[in-house]
């Protein structure tokens, strides 16, 4: 395996938890604004590995680095959780530690790509990698917004204080 298989198996690897982590909240969640918005970025981490795949297997076989990026999706909700779901926070900490841990993912994404990008030898390399980091820093866009706008309610209504 050369140096551009292993950083594909990586990023791979990096999607992977993602749509993991998406699908899991999709699935947990009662709220079910929460449940499309956690399955639209399961299924956006998917394409994304897709991709990252298909550029593996072209290499593997000899072919070269040959990108066909899928077309970015605009999300159809503005915020992950309905007014209903965020009316009463209490006891809601999956959703909550979901949004958390996808915005660690999200970073860590942002900033392997973007060393990457950085790294890459073709323009090919650099388009692909300062792709995945666009869209993953909307994907982070989309986390912070809501995780911001519940953070203080979601602590008052589970009698959290880190202050």
């Amino acid at each position: 395996m050369d140096k551009r298989q292993s950083i594909l198996v990586e990023a791979m690897e990096i999607e992977l938890n993602g749509i993991e982590l998406y699908k899991s909240a999709s699935e947990k969640t009662d709220d079910s604004q929460a449940r499309k918005a956690f399955m639209f970025l399961s299924n956006e981490e998917l394409k994304h590995y897709n991709t990252l795949k298909k550029i593996f297997d072209s290499i593997s076989k000899g072919n070269g680095f040959k990108i066909e990026l899928p077309i970015f999706e605009v999300p159809s909700f503005d915020k992950i959780f309905s007014d209903d779901f965020r009316a009463n926070l209490k006891g809601k900490n999956f959703e909550f530690s979901a949004i958390s841990t996808g915005m660690l993912l999200e970073k860590a994404s942002i900033n392997f790509y973007r060393k990457q990008k950085e790294n890459s030898i073709t323009e090919k390399e650099k388009e692909l990698f300062e792709t995945l980091e666009k869209w993953e820093e909307e994907h982070l866009r989309i986390l912070e917004r809501d995780y911001n706008d519940i953070k203080e309610k979601f602590w008052i209504d589970n009698k959290f204080y880190p202050f």
